[in-house]
């Protein structure tokens, strides 16, 4: 007999079967490489390439390659450049790789030809992932005004880190895009004048996000400053700091809408800033199998250096129906995947042990220290030579040469230097540890700049653990875009340390997913690939280093020094 109950439960069960069923579809999907002209045109779809890979990463450049025989349709046409360029097509590539209804896109930056061993001719494309389309975008000290005449001398912006990010990044995509200070690409069309005004027709575009919304969200807050810099240079330590992940997709006709009312032109580079960490508001941030994973939340100790993690004992704000949103989605703070160590993901969990618990850096004295010295030591010259007289004669003040001979011995002495004890890391480490690290600063001591750079100091050494994880073909698990897997770059997983007998289990996001596909047997063409936690490309001191040069190129710029 059918009940009201009874005919919900079969809809939901309905519903659940659905969206299981065109996961399934899209897994078993072959991957596929769409290739498009200099305007984004779609001209060739490659569904048997000889091989191909992806690989997004977060924050930063990820890449496309593909390889295809030279007497295939698509390879004669990469091979024919001045074809593209006569029939108007233009002369870039783009590449798109998808698979399981993710997709991977970017410019290509090398096409080559090569005969291989067996004699057959084969055309490979490397692309640069969409990420470098920000990295070339230009932060100009006032954005509204021609390159003749940049006054103020750098530009300043404060408030919620994604509507600083976006805002600045807007601006100077306004100015790019607009002709009030640059000539149109076709000066002698009269509608061209005004194409900056109108975003449709933009390559580039931001999702919009206000200023209320992101002070509602409770992004960390942060104070982007660039005199001519790289935006994403410059975003690059806003991001780490406030664990923010870029978005960069390409939108296609027949996608949803990126935002409600959006109108953009098909293969515009819609970019979004996602905030996964919520470490600020309450997130599950480790525990174990035995006890469930604990809710913390992330605050500043009383040096506004370190970063302590706070139970946080009051429930989550989320009802169950927000928590479990689709098959996909888990609510914000919370893992959308967990890997046991024997799942079959095969884990290998690397952890860093944190650095010293002392960090010294500096070597100039705080702004106004050694001109108060030097204006000091010239008053009480004057004072003490004016009147001195020698045969008859008055030696006049002196407070100037005594001040010249005294200048090397007072310079840089006071308020020059700066050490900071991490007292919870030491707590931490034990008695026995590495007492303390010096990291030359690039600038003058007890500066906003010189605590932003003890600050990066103490996230590259804090240590971690890291993990790269392989998805079997048939794991619970699909790693892929919103709406077509449960994790893609940025977000938070749990995963467990294989041979641990504490079972405990670790929450870090994801920084690197990849997928391979060609005559290897595990080269699929799924995104099964991913790396969880700190990449380990560079040394944590170089890592410092490079950011800390960053801050005072910044300090620089503003005339702090």
């Amino acid at each position: 007999m059918s009940t009201p109950l009874a005919d919900k439960c079969a809809s939901i069960n309905r519903a659940v079967q659905a969206q299981a069923d065109l996961l399934e579809l899209e897994q078993l999907m072959p991957p596929a490489v769409y290739i498009y002209d200099g305007h984004q045109r779609l001209q060739h779809v490659v569904m048997d390439p000889m091989t191909a890979s992806a690989e997004e990463i977060e924050n930063d450049v990820g890449s496309v390659t593909v390889s295809v025989p030279a007497d295939h349709p698509a390879g004669e046409w990469l091979l024919d450049e001045a074809g593209r360029v006569e029939r108007g097509e233009g002369a870039n590539v783009h590449i798109e790789y998808r698979s399981g209804g993710s997709r991977v896109s970017g410019r290509a930056e090398l096409i080559s030809s090569a005969t291989l061993d067996t004699g057959e001719d084969v055309v490979q494309v490397n692309a640069l992932g969409e990420f470098d389309n920000l990295r070339n975008v230009r932060v100009w000290s006032n954005p509204w005004l021609p390159a003749q005449f940049q006054f103020p001398r750098i530009f300043l912006l404060a408030g919620p880190s994604i509507w600083v990010l976006k805002t600045a990044l807007f601006v100077n995509l306004l100015r790019l895009y607009s002709s009030a200070w640059q000539i149109p690409d076709d000066p002698m069309n009269p509608l061209t004048w005004l194409d900056g005004l109108d975003q449709s027709n933009w390559d580039i575009v931001i999702k919009p996000t206000s200023l209320l919304e992101d002070m509602a969200a409770g992004t960390v807050w942060c104070v982007l400053a660039s005199r001519f810099g790289s935006w994403a240079e410059r975003a690059a330590d806003i991001l780490t700091d406030g664990e923010l992940t870029v978005t960069a997709t390409r939108w296609r006709t027949g996608d949803p809408e990126p935002w409600p009312g959006a109108v953009v032109k098909d293969g515009a580079l819609v970019v979004d800033i996602i905030d996964n960490s919520r470490h600020r508001e309450g997130t599950a941030n480790g525990g174990t199998v035995f006890d469930g994973l604990t809710r913390t939340m992330r605050e500043s100790v009383g040096d506004l250096i370190e970063d302590v993690e706070i139970a946080a004992t009051a429930t989550p704000d989320s009802s169950v129906a927000e928590i479990w949103r689709s098959m996909f989605e888990t609510a914000p703070g919370w893992p959308t995947i967990h890997i046991p160590a024997d799942g079959g993901a095969n884990p290998t969990v690397t952890r860093r042990t944190a650095g010293a618990t002392t960090l010294t850096m500096g070597g100039q004295s705080a702004p106004g220290v050694n001109d108060t010295i030097s204006a000091t030591v010239q008053m009480v010259g004057d004072l003490a030579t004016s009147n001195i007289n020698v045969s008859g004669y008055g030696v006049g003040a002196q407070g100037g040469a005594i001040d010249a001979l005294l200048k090397p011995l007072y310079t840089d002495t006071v308020l020059a230097w700066l050490s900071v004890k991490l007292v919870a890391r030491q707590s931490r480490a034990g008695s026995s540890h590495l007492l303390e690290s010096f990291i030359e600063l690039p600038g003058k001591s007890y500066t906003i700049s010189s605590l932003a750079a003890l600050r990066e100091a103490e996230r590259e050494t804090r240590g971690g653990e890291s993990a790269t994880v392989q998805f079997p073909p048939r794991s619970p698990y699909v790693i892929g875009q919103p709406g077509h897997g449960h994790a893609w770059v940025g977000s938070p997983v749990s995963f467990e340390v294989p041979g641990s007998t504490a079972r405990e289990v670790h929450v870090e996001r994801i920084k690197k997913v990849k997928a391979e596909y060609g005559p290897d047997a595990n080269a699929d063409g799924r995104f099964g690939a991913a790396e969880v936690g700190a990449l380990d490309e560079l040394d944590p001191f170089e890592k410092i280093l490079a950011r800390i040069r960053r801050l005072g190129e910044i300090a620089k710029d503003a005339g702090v020094w």
